[in-house]
């Protein structure tokens, strides 16, 4: 029988069964039992909003270590999932409300875990390490569990997160350092085989001594193949840019351009097209503004004074002078003027 802890911890007068804090939180630290595993399943509902964070706050930290969670009052009371330990593997599956939510950690020092996270409704937004990563939806992340950490769901739902030994993996920490915040596409298929191990363990049980660690051995032995894709340099694939490039170079004067619209007229979502600008390394916003500024340097050289700078700039979607003038600055070290004033002066001494 699955145990239901949103509703046993609640307890009742006169018998209140309500593990400790303390205790709760050993569970990311001590091993499941050799007999087997027991999903758990729990369910905020009928809890108010302080006794919903503080069970929620449990069954997360049973998973991700001590972690605290911030979002709008209210929003944890409807708040459900289902949880399953091993010894070298924990998985977790939680169900919040669409609305957006933290979660915060110091992380657990010397604990020797990673931890892996996806969001399956929405963008995830992981802050760790100086690093800042968006996962698309279904996207996975290995995340290390000693390191403090953020995670934000701009649009809640569904996150599906888990635990193993940072051994499991089978090679040297400074590799493993590298591969932490890594997005592995959810269509990759060694991943789809972790996923459904994880899957099996949070089904109904409880599992067998015998099943547990068979999942448990499957799982780990998929982990050298999702290694692998991680070691694998990404190369950037210039063949999907190539369409939106072409749509920025021919909407160049168009000041209203921007990623949504692009992504529009291509059937992409924005998310996609930031990305292929990510894996050449700038962004949509970057690119553009470059663009922007090489044909307005070409303009300077090629027309005479009679072309006011100004209408240079509208000429390539500046709708603002002083930007302008004050980004072209930045890229050429000199000012327009002095671009077009130097092509004059060759144009002259050319005869």
């Amino acid at each position: 029988m699955v145990e239901r802890l949103g509703e046993s911890e609640a307890g009742t007068a006169g018998n209140e069964l309500r593990p400790s804090r303390s205790r709760m939180l050993q569970l990311y630290h001590t091993p499941a039992t050799t007999s087997g595993a027991s999903p758990v399943s729990f369910d905020m509902a009928g809890h108010d909003d302080a006794e919903a964070r503080r069970l929620c706050v449990a069954h997360l930290s049973a998973i991700i270590g001590n972690a605290t969670i911030e979002t709008e009052r209210g929003v944890l009371s409807s708040m459900h999932g289902v949880r399953c330990g091993l010894a070298d593997l924990s998985v977790m599956t939680c169900f919040f409300p669409p609305s957006p939510l933290r979660l915060k950690a110091s992380g657990t020092p010397a604990s020797g875990r990673v931890l892996m996270l996806r969001s399956m409704e929405g963008p995830l937004i992981v802050e760790q390490d100086g690093q800042a990563v968006e996962a698309e939806l279904g996207d996975f992340l290995f995340v290390s569990g000693e390191l403090p950490y953020c995670w934000h769901l701009p649009e809640g739902g569904r996150l599906d997160c888990g635990s193993l030994p940072a051994a499991a993996f089978r090679i040297a920490d400074a590799t493993l350092s590298r591969l932490m915040l890594r997005p592995i596409p959810r269509t990759f298929p060694p991943l789809q085989l972790l996923i459904t191990y994880g899957a099996y363990l949070l089904m109904r049980g409880p599992h067998s001594a015998g099943e547990a660690e068979m999942a448990n051995a499957h799982f780990n032995e998929i982990l050298p193949l999702v290694v692998a894709y991680l070691e694998t340099p990404s190369v950037p694939d210039p063949d999907r840019l190539l369409p939106v490039k072409r749509y920025i170079d021919d909407h160049l004067r168009d000041g209203d351009l921007d990623v949504s619209r692009v992504a529009g007229v291509l059937n992409v979502t924005p998310r996609y097209v930031q990305k292929l600008f990510q894996r050449e390394g700038t962004t949509f916003s970057k690119y553009l503004l470059e663009r922007r500024l090489d044909e307005a340097r070409k303009l300077l050289l090629r027309n005479g004074p009679a072309h006011p700078i100004g209408a240079t700039a509208y000429d390539v979607g500046f709708g603002d002078i002083s930007y302008f003038n004050r980004t072209f600055r930045k890229r050429y070290g000199v000012a327009p003027s002095a671009v077009r004033e130097d092509a004059q002066r060759t144009r002259v001494a050319n005869g």
